[in-house]
């Protein structure tokens, strides 16, 4: 690495880190001054306090990254704008991507850091955070007066323990009760066993009761056996208490690429819906990972303004809003995947690559 290099690299590394620490802090004070009551009133211990706080800090780093990457180019390259160095720079024959290039080395460092998180701590972080704050930071006020949660989900697929997957065309968390469902119990060798079909299905308080449905049984080939055996009332071991299945729009924050990959693939074929969402999510993974090298990208040409008449403080302006825009326009893309109006790939990775293209482009012509 070069003299050059290194000294762009020292002088991007401070901002960075104090970005970094500066969110992550206030990220987490929030978090406890928004449950200080809760804490006080249920007396947490100060040892759940701190593991909760902890797991969480990967989850707040993976999502304050980005941002810290944009903040730290926008101040670095105007802070060397704003001294002549970049001038100087060029002025001694040093090409325009030389200049930038220890910034998007780091973009890509940050993004593949970000990944592993995501790949590796965050998915169990997220599960342990989770519980923490449900058993412990969000009690109800009265425990025979459970949360009750308003929104009816539709094409709800889980895929639960024994291997079973159920799949509801409706599920009413406030009323406990699923409309339209399919349950398919598989063998270890995941093939099909048997398929049960029914109405309706209400929850009595530890099981599930589905009513006016049908058992078919497969054999090993994946043939039929015998003839569909209707019922109209019959419990049966499958699906989760209604509580959990309330989240289950939720679950790809508690798996990596891997699994959600294969929990996708066991979906295949029922609840299209829900399906369709969670192969939004899937590609939604590596695509914000990659958004600290977007950021970086749309800072760079944003942050080398005229120094005269206010230009590094409108760079700075123009820079957070490109940035800021990023965010909207990637949430809005990723909405119209999981509503199916854009393919899951597209919903994942419109914004992420038109924004680094732009950005890229801006800065071949700011130092071109």
């Amino acid at each position: 690495m070069k003299i050059l290099e290194r000294y762009t690299l020292r002088a991007y590394l401070a901002p960075l880190v104090w970005c970094l620490m500066i969110f992550i802090g206030m990220y987490l004070i929030i978090d406890l001054l928004g449950h200080l009551d809760e804490i006080l009133r249920y007396k947490v211990p100060p040892a759940l306090l701190a593991i909760y706080y902890g797991t969480m800090t990967p989850l707040v780093f993976v999502q304050v990254a980005p941002f810290a990457c944009l903040m730290a180019t926008l101040y670095t390259l105007g802070n060397l704008n704003r001294h002549q160095e970049l001038m100087a720079m060029r002025a001694s024959g040093i090409g325009p991507w030389a200049i930038v290039r220890p910034l998007i080395w780091m973009g890509i460092l940050m993004s593949m850091a970000v990944l592993g998180i995501n790949e590796t701590t965050a998915p169990q972080a997220a599960l342990i955070t989770n519980s923490i704050k449900e058993n412990h930071l969000e009690k109800p006020s009265d425990p025979k007066k459970p949360h009750r949660i308003i929104k009816t989900i539709e094409h709800l697929a889980t895929y639960g323990s024994g291997h079973t997957l159920l799949y509801a065309k409706t599920f009413d968390p406030v009323e406990k009760k699923m409309e339209g469902v399919v349950i398919l119990q598989q063998g270890q060798d995941f093939h099909v066993q048997r398929k049960i079909t029914a109405e309706s299905a209400v929850w009595t308080g530890s099981s599930w009761r589905f009513l006016n449905g049908t058992i078919l049984s497969f054999n090993s080939r994946g043939e039929t056996v015998g003839r569909p055996v209707p019922f109209d009332a019959k419990i049966i071991s499958a699906g989760d208490r209604p509580e959990i299945l309330a989240k289950a729009d939720s679950q790809a924050a508690f798996m990596n690429s891997r699994d959600l990959y294969r929990y996708t693939q066991h979906l295949r074929g029922i609840g299209k819906g829900t399906l369709r969402k969670l192969q939004v999510d899937l590609f939604a993974k590596p695509a914000a990972a990659f958004s600290c090298l977007v950021l970086i990208l749309i800072g760079i040409p944003y942050s080398i303004q005229p120094v005269r008449g206010g230009g590094t403080v409108l760079g700075l302006s123009l820079g957070l809003g490109v940035g800021l825009a990023f965010y909207g326009i990637n949430a809005l893309t990723i909405a119209l995947g999981k509503g199916g109006w854009l393919p899951p790939i597209v919903a994942a990775w419109a914004a992420p690559l038109a924004f680094a293209a732009y950005g890229a482009k801006m800065t071949w012509r700011r130092l071109a």
